[in-house]
């Protein structure tokens, strides 16, 4: 039942041939899947793994990237873990011990 209903959807189920309903509907679209694909491998940061948009270009590079990996942007130079962990061992190594807690 739920196979039908997918079938009647994508356009390959009730038409005049096997196929004629899928390139008439569902599968027109194809082309421009494959465009918006080319489009989005075009504008995300190149950063290996990183799916944002690229807005920054490097300097010298062929490379875009968003600003989180851009090595001059402000947010490119955000804390690691272990730099957080160890400026919160620091605040309490210097804060004085509170009694009343």
């Amino acid at each position: 039942m739920i196979l039908n209903y997918f079938l009647t959807f994508i356009g390959v189920f009730n038409g005049n041939s096997r196929w004629y309903l899928f390139w008439g509907g569902f599968g027109s679209c194809l082309s421009e899947l494959a465009i918006l694909g080319l489009v989005w491998k075009k504008i995300n940061c190149h950063a290996k793994g990183c799916y944002r948009v690229g807005l920054h270009h490097v300097e010298g590079t062929p490379y875009i990237t968003c600003g989180k990996h851009h090595p001059t942007h402000p947010g490119s130079g955000a804390a690691t873990a272990e730099e957080i962990a160890d400026a919160h061992e620091m605040a309490h190594a210097s804060a004085p011990a509170n009694p009343g807690m």
